[in-house]
């Protein structure tokens, strides 16, 4: 991505084009004379020069790349893969220091904490820094010192699978030839100095391979058969590096090892084909993980897959009051149904999770006597099949682990997994603390962190004080994505070898293209995949995997696509969904002021106060109504969609009327768009919209800021969306409320038809006010949206402080950007620049009374107040007003897809 080169290009080239001239020839020069000198010239240890184009850690906040300008990181993945792929990510400083600076000098910034040792990780030092309190930071040196000591992990440990190779681990087969064509092994790995039998041995066992081969003295190669070439004219006559008196086969020639382990052999996933009605059926122990706010979805979720003969136990993440708060009310209605109350922090990727299912499956043994199997579910997992088809297939293969693995090479697994890497999760974050060796002896796995668990296995898990068991529980506390290795690492290498059926019960959508962009950073020190949202152009390919014994689907969220869950219950339940009111509405809460422990963003809150004016004043406005009420207190903020599309947000609060009356108020407030396509010139006909807003999903091509609310603090986002056609470069203008042009930049449309978000790097804050953002084809402007960044009338939840309305209301000091843009003003046509600059001087000043009057006055400019009404008892001064109940829109009206009343006594279900 680079700066604009309209207008500029053409006078820069004219006007100093002989100075240009000049300037390369110099430039010339001094590179001959700089290679002309390098080769005799030695840099001294310790002086290396450093680069300085090498993004500071402490800078990432604030300068981040543009949105799909990035380089895409090289994931190597099997698509039948049912979860994420981590893709390692170094940060510049560790960079740095793996190239050889000694990271004990970075030990000065250690200030606050004496740590028990020299720390040497670059890693873990780059985490202390970053950490943002006292005991995480004391955390990460612990542990780090605590590697550096040994101790923290186990050397190696037991496999106890009683499925063994032909011979025991060590058995020397003999030298065999091998074909540079036509492989003896699968999988190869060197060790240029440690290489010996017992190394290579280890390393085979480890990646889950019955034979070992060493070849050419360093090198180690693993399979699960050999001998294809015969021995005739081998010669293993070159010593281990590592054990001279050993040979480490030759040239073309290998030494050739028994691991003693047999091949991972799965018992397959099993079908869905039921000779008898088998007798007595499993009883399931539904664990459900949940995050986030979908308590409409959860509460769909349990009425597919209820029935009063199983149980349900739901995890709410700890951070989520709203979710916990929502649904502890069905313990009341459900018998079966209870909410865990030690609750886990369970954040992509993080041990904690691991924690959690430990813990509930303790709960879930000591509370519940009359249960068979352990399955997990998420809010955005949905049944693609009936209940009594999961329990029919669980029953029919009792006593199985439902587990599925990463189907591809192990090693790359590992790797790319992030197992071969020591974690830590402190302060809401997972820090990578560097390089790990994993225990020898045991084979390792991973995949899905899907499962369906026998309770015998699961008794074991949280009973046995067996050794492998014990020595696992230990490496995965500082595991990345540890459900995705633990149970299957477990179940390779225990006495339950032979009871896997490799199937995680579930279909998942992925589409790594879009899934796959190094997502998750901000919670964690390495990069991951997400599955998609089945949308309902999916629902053919749903329904074609009707006969395979996949019971659940992921995902689906209905803030992305309602429709596809519709077409699911239709499905599965047929007639049930006719004339369902409010099917296909879906309403999503965004704010509750009993949310004490999660701080709302000041931009969002300073919009929904702004709405509690502007209602208030619509009322009064209002001849039908002149229902005159006195804003008190934001009470509840819903975003609400109808037929996948959004119809705005609803704002509760809590109001006094004129004559002293506490009322609640609901209204329903829609966005205006300003967008506008001026005679596009030849291929940029093409354009199809452009959107402005903020957290824009990669993966799902839509912004998670809902309502998008702009604010001072503000990472703009510019989608923009293209048909297919001819390749073209667009210049892409910023333009602010005081006519300054904050930035402009050349971005490449390709042939084909997309979805691109463009995200500028303009420093903070940005002046309040009317933005435009300009789309230029040779010169000339074809496109433009205006968008709003809402100036702040609170801070840090608080009213804001008058002495500090002047800082976050006059945009940066400086340049937005690098440069100064104003010679763009004339192509961008650009008029009444000192006006504008006026007014936004004075806007700037601007605070109590007066700083609401002008935030409401922009805000009317972008929004609108649509309807009103009233929750509870109409007051007589409000008379006109309907009650919310009896609406169709408000957070209140009816939704019986969501809705549970009880158990039907006959059927056991709650449908």
């Amino acid at each position: 991505m680079a700066a604009s080169r309209i207008a500029s290009s053409r006078r820069l080239c004219c006007k100093y084009r002989y100075i240009f001239y000049i300037a390369f020839v110099i430039l010339c020069i001094q590179f001959i004379l700089y290679n002309f000198n390098i080769k005799d010239t030695e840099i001294p240890s310790g002086d290396k020069p450093k680069d300085d184009t090498l993004e500071k850690p402490e800078d990432r906040d604030i300068v981040e790349e543009p949105l799909g300008e990035e380089k895409e990181e090289a994931v190597i993945v099997d698509h039948d893969r049912d979860d994420s792929h981590p893709t390692e990510v170094l940060t510049s400083e560790e960079s740095h220091n793996l190239s050889g600076e000694d990271p004990r000098h970075k030990m000065g910034f250690l200030q606050d904490f004496i740590p028990p040792c020299t720390i040497e990780s670059a890693q873990a030092l780059s985490a202390i820094k970053r950490a943002k309190t006292k005991e995480c930071k004391q955390e990460i040196a612990d542990t780090a010192c605590g590697i550096q000591e040994g101790g923290l992990y186990p050397g190696s440990l037991p496999n106890t699978c009683h499925l063994k190779g032909n011979h025991s681990k060590g058995h020397y087969y003999g030298c065999y030839v091998d074909n540079p064509d036509d492989r003896d092994f699968s999988h190869q790995k060197t060790f240029p100095t440690e290489n010996w039998s017992q190394l290579c041995i280890d390393y085979c066992i480890q990646t889950g391979f019955r034979y070992a081969g060493l070849q050419y003295g360093r090198e180690c190669w693993c399979g699960n058969s050999f001998g294809k070439h015969g021995t005739e004219g081998a010669s293993c006559n070159q010593a281990c590096p590592a054990k001279t008196s050993e040979m480490c086969g030759g040239y073309l020639t290998s030494s050739v090892y028994s691991t003693g382990i047999q091949e991972r052999l799965s018992n397959g996933p099993g079908d869905l084909h039921f000779e008898e009605d088998i007798q007595p059926k499993v009883r399931v122990m539904f664990v459900l993980t949940l995050s986030g706010r979908q308590v409409r979805q959860v509460r769909r979720l349990l009425k597919a897959i209820y029935h009063r003969d199983h149980f349900y136990l739901l995890h709410v993440d700890m951070r989520q009051e709203y979710l916990y708060r929502e649904l502890l009310p069905l313990e009341d209605v459900l018998p079966n149904v209870h909410l865990v109350r030690k609750r886990f922090a369970t954040i992509w990727g993080g041990a904690n999770l691991l924690d959690a299912h430990l813990h509930i499956m303790k709960e879930a043994l000591n509370s519940y006597k009359k249960w068979d199997y352990y399955v997990n579910l998420s809010e955005s997992d949905y049944p693609i099949k009936r209940l009594d088809a999961l329990i029919s297939y669980l029953t029919k293969y009792k006593g199985y682990v439902f587990i599925k693995s990463h189907g591809r090479n192990t090693a790359l697994f590992l790797r790319k997994q992030g197992l071969d890497q020591t974690f830590l999760q402190c302060d809401h974050h997972l820090w990578r603390l560097g390089p790990r060796t994993l225990p020898t002896g045991i084979q390792m796995d991973g995949g899905s962190d899907w499962v369906g668990l026998p309770r015998q296995f699961c008794e074991f898990v949280t009973t046995s004080e067996d050794k492998l068991l014990t020595g696992l529980k230990k490496l995965y506390k500082y595991t990345l994505l540890p459900v995705e290795s633990f149970f299957h690492t477990l179940l390779h290498n225990s006495h339950y070898c032979d009871k896997w059926m490799e199937n995680n019960l579930h279909v998942t959508n992925w589409d790594r293209k879009r899934g796959c962009k190094c997502q998750h950073k901000n919670v964690v020190d390495w990069c991951g995949c997400s599955p998609n949202d089945f949308l309902s152009k999916d629902l053919d390919r749903i329904l074609s995997i009707e006969s395979k014994p996949v019971f659940f689907g992921r995902k689906f969220e209905p803030s992305v696509n309602q429709d596809i869950i519709n077409s699911m219950d239709v499905n599965l339940f047929g007639s049930e969904m006719r004339d369902v009111t409010a099917l296909t509405d879906y309403w999503q809460n965004e704010y509750h002021y009993l949310d004490s422990g999660a701080r709302v963003d000041d931009t969002y809150l300073s919009f929904y106060l702004s709405f509690m004016r502007l209602t208030a004043a619509r009322l009064v406005a209002d001849t039908a109504t002149q229902c005159q009420v006195v804003p008190e207190k934001l009470l509840q903020v819903h975003i609400f969609q109808r037929s996948d599309r959004n119809q705005g947000l609803l704002v509760m609060f809590e109001a006094i009327t004129r004559g002293g009356a506490k009322v609640v108020l609901e209204s329903h407030v829609m966005m205006r768009q300003y967008y506008s396509v001026i005679d596009p010139p030849g291929p940029a006909g093409r354009l199809i919209n452009i959107e402005v807003g903020t957290d824009y999903d990669l993966k799902e091509s839509i912004f998670r800021n809902y309502g998008l609310f702009l604010g001072p603090y503000s990472d703009l986002v510019l989608k923009h969306t293209w048909g297919p056609g001819e390749p073209l470069m667009v210049s892409i203008a910023w333009i602010d409320p005081a006519k300054v042009i904050a930035a402009s930049y050349d971005v490449n449309i390709t042939s084909e038809g997309q979805i691109k978000p463009f995200k500028p790097l303009l420093k903070q804050p940005l002046r309040p006010g009317v933005w435009t953002s300009k789309l230029m084809y040779r010169w000339q402007v074809f496109a433009e949206v205006k968008f709003l960044v809402l100036p702040l009338t609170v801070f840090r939840g608080k009213t804001l402080d008058p002495s500090k309305a002047i800082l976050h209301h006059n945009g940066p000091i400086g340049y937005y950007a690098k440069q100064d843009f104003s010679e763009f003003e004339e192509v961008l046509k650009v008029t009444n620049i000192g006006e504008a600059r006026a007014a936004a001087d004075e806007n700037g000043q601007k605070h109590g009374r007066v700083l609401e009057e002008w935030t409401d006055e922009l805000c009317q400019k972008f929004w609108s107040i649509q309807e009103v009404c009233q929750i509870g008892e109409i007051t007589e001064e409000c008379s006109p007003i309907k009650k919310c109940e009896e609406t169709s829109w408000s957070s209140m009206s009816p939704d019986p897809k969501s809705t549970i009343t009880g158990v039907n006594l006959e059927t056991g279900l709650i449908r």
